[in-house]
């Protein structure tokens, strides 16, 4: 059993107390029962090798900084909304190589308010984006820093 796995049953037993809101041992039996049948199942359909190479703290971390940068794009989402946006389509680059990050981070784009990732083919991301309303061409090393700098930023930290 690697690391990630025993981790991952912690996180869950852990997240199992929270919601049962109770601290007996036969929480924690259960907790642990539980969260090992998930790990298994999982680790049976989700190939090893896609995840070996990703560290499942790093991802749970990521899980708050989204979640922030969610709150952050619904507020600048609101603004855009109220003063006038433009619809563009832009192709990003990412330098995350495993499939399964390339797959979060697609995820994490659409997540965040006023972005919608399209496509994803290779390592380029196709993203239907809300701009601010200008008369100035659009750049694209702006949408690269806009929509996926920070977010790709901690994921390669998730990557081994």
């Amino acid at each position: 059993m690697s690391k990630n796995s025993i981790f991952l049953i912690i996180l869950l037993t852990a997240i199992w107390i929270i919601l049962r809101e109770t601290l007996t041992i036969m929480t924690v039996v259960t907790g642990v029962v539980v969260g090992g049948c998930c790990v298994f199942l999982a680790r049976r359909i989700i190939p090893l090798e896609k995840t070996e190479r990703v560290s499942i703290f790093r991802l749970v971390i990521y899980l708050f900084f989204l979640l922030g940068q969610i709150y952050v794009g619904g507020i600048a989402t609101i603004r855009l909304i109220l003063f006038g946006a433009n619809v563009e389509i832009v192709k990003i680059k990412t330098k995350i190589r495993t499939s399964l990050l390339q797959t979060v981070l697609v995820n994490s784009i659409t997540l965040v308010p006023g972005s919608i990732a399209l496509d994803l083919s290779k390592n380029v991301i196709t993203v239907l984006w809300l701009t601010k309303k200008s008369e100035e061409p659009p750049d694209p090393g702006r949408a690269d820093a806009v929509l996926k700098d920070k977010l790709e930023r901690m994921l390669l930290k998730a990557q081994r």
